[in-house]
């Protein structure tokens, strides 16, 4: 599939190909380790990434009008089950799919148990491997020419949101309408030349915290995103909490994924957030 691994380590650095893990604790529940995969949904298309699709999966592809459009969720899908299957033993045609309590899209396994097998999982990191009967946590978020495919180790959720920089719309008052008060501050203090970076920063931290926690789109204007530094750009990571759920803040780290986009990550415990909405 072509797709470029990362391992995000404890100073926020990210490199291809890297052999860093990222461990951030998570409200004293231990540690929590992520892998992030980075796919070009742009490659020219092999025929058996269709056919590892699932039929639910190939309806949703084919309804897309768009050409383009169609391409990159066929090349993002089949990305997901290529990385899901290697890392799990398991045909990528043969991964099945389900939901979870907070709507959340999950691997299913039939019976009791895990039906993966898990062995080497997380080799030559730290990848806590004590939750051998789960099966791991996945997330996947797709803009332009890019996918990130994100994996906890069994035990851990994690979140991930790409976005491709746009100037299409007015993205002052859309923080002034949609963040909170400081941080449409903090999008209209970066200036002319910064703001709407900044601006999707806290919104792709922003995404990818109610997909780790479970929360919910609705749950969107509720996030508080604080860099460790003044201001995203500056920052490797910070912090992202729900307002109305006392302790929520878990740890963020932003990711360079190429220029003109914007992405971060979110990992948390197993315990799904309460929906707001």
């Amino acid at each position: 599939m072509g797709a470029t691994a990362w391992q995000v380590g404890p100073d926020g650095g990210v490199a291809a190909g890297g052999a860093r893990v990222w461990q951030a604790g998570s409200g004293g529940d231990g540690a929590v380790g992520a892998r992030v995969w980075r796919v070009n949904v742009d490659r020219p298309e092999r025929p058996g990434w269709w056919h590892c699709l699932s039929a639910a999966e190939r309806e949703k592809a084919a309804a897309l009008a768009e050409p383009l459009a169609r391409r990159r969720y066929v090349a993002a899908h089949a990305a997901l089950r290529a990385v899901l299957g290697e890392l799990c033993g398991v045909p990528a045609a043969q991964l099945a799919f389900g939901t979870d309590a907070s709507g959340r899209p999950c691997l299913r396994s039939s019976g009791g148990g895990s039906d993966f097998n898990l062995e080497g999982w997380g080799e030559g990191s730290d990848f806590n491997l004590s939750h051998s009967g789960e099966v791991p946590d996945f997330n996947l978020s797709h803009s332009g020419e890019w996918a990130l495919i994100a994996v906890a180790a069994p035990g851990g959720r994690v979140g991930v949101d790409v976005e491709r920089v746009r100037d299409d719309f007015d993205h002052l008052e859309m923080a002034r309408r949609m963040y909170q008060p400081e941080e449409a501050a903090q999008v209209c203090a970066a200036g002319p030349g910064a703001s709407l970076a900044e601006y999707f920063r806290l919104w792709t931290a922003k995404e990818a915290y109610v997909k780790a926690s479970g929360a919910g789109l609705a749950g969107l204007r509720d996030v508080l995103v604080r860099p460790e530094a003044g201001t995203c750009a500056e920052s490797r990571g910070g912090s992202a909490l729900s307002r109305s759920l006392p302790g929520s803040q878990v740890p963020v780290r932003w990711l360079d994924v190429a220029p003109g986009y914007a992405a971060a990550l979110v990992t948390t415990a197993s315990t799904p957030a309460p929906r707001t909405g």
